[in-house]
């Protein structure tokens, strides 16, 4: 988006958390030029301070892991950040022009009190039932994509309760190995856009998942049979610790021991993929 209003389009970004007492993720901006990109700053508010989410200074989680977007919510003609973070709310700064921002948040409310997912926010924001007002379309730490429809009320609570587009693939119970996703997973993230140009929106999603493999040259049974009695082991330490039989530094040693010999029964890669869920 061009958060600037100088004809050139710039990157937005949030973070997770600078190095201070207060642990908050910033906000950043690479403006553009006419050959490329600036390095990255921070967007500051109209005091001149860097923008920081407004909350109880005691609830860290509420401005850490920062995901933001830049969009006229309100229709004043200005550029709005909307952003999700940790804690799974969502918090708008007011722009006054030219990527100018009010340096104090406020949460988007629905029915009961600041909407939310269940962690890691990632605001979408797209008029999704064609009622004239933006709506709030997120993924979540646990998988699924929600919706939060816009009432268009300027008195009651702007957002309606939520409403599930996606829910949540889950790692099966069993050990399964290779790539056996058939929908998206967890850590989810989603863009609406029509993809097809049929006319119809589109849900375009990303996410995280584990892959689980044999270590090179053994079989998936004798892998299955090392990772089951791994587990097992793993199980016996956690009694221990429960019965007092390990203390607390006793228990960290030895788990750190038995993690390190996990990866001579299984092998896990971390990866992700992308999915769309085609409108109707």
């Amino acid at each position: 988006m061009d958060l600037d209003n100088d004809g050139k389009i710039d990157i937005l970004s949030g973070s997770y958390s600078r190095k201070t007492r207060d642990m908050a993720g910033l906000f950043f901006v690479l403006r553009g030029t006419d050959d490329g990109f600036a390095p990255a700053e921070a967007v500051t508010g109209t005091d001149g301070e860097p923008l920081i989410i407004t909350c109880d200074p005691k609830k860290v989680t509420d401005k850490i892991c920062t995901r933001p977007t830049a969009v006229d919510f309100d229709g004043d003609g200005h550029l709005d950040i909307i952003a999700g973070n940790f804690s799974g709310t969502f918090a708008i700064f007011k722009g006054t022009g030219d990527g100018q921002f009010s340096p104090q948040s406020t949460w988007l409310e629905g029915p009961e009190g600041p909407i939310r997912v269940q962690s890691h926010g990632d605001p979408c924001v797209i008029d999704l039932d064609g009622d004239g007002d933006l709506d709030i379309v997120s993924g979540q730490a646990p998988g699924g994509i929600v919706w939060f429809p816009n009432t268009g009320s300027k008195t009651g609570p702007p957002f309606r309760a939520p409403q599930t587009l996606a829910v949540a693939t889950k790692h099966p119970s069993e050990l399964t190995f290779g790539d056996h996703w058939t929908a998206p997973a967890a850590d989810t993230r989603v863009w609406v856009d029509d993809l097809n140009g049929d006319g119809k929106y589109d849900l375009i999603v990303g996410d995280a998942v584990r892959l689980n493999f044999p270590p090179e040259g053994m079989s998936e049974d004798e892998s299955r049979k090392r990772y089951e009695a791994w587990m097992a082991k793993q199980d016996l330490l956690q009694k221990k610790r429960q019965s007092g039989e390990l203390d607390a530094d006793g228990f960290r040693k030895a788990f750190g021991e038995h993690w390190k010999a996990r990866s001579e029964a299984i092998r896990t890669d971390g990866t992700g993929f992308v999915w769309v869920y085609y409108g109707r």
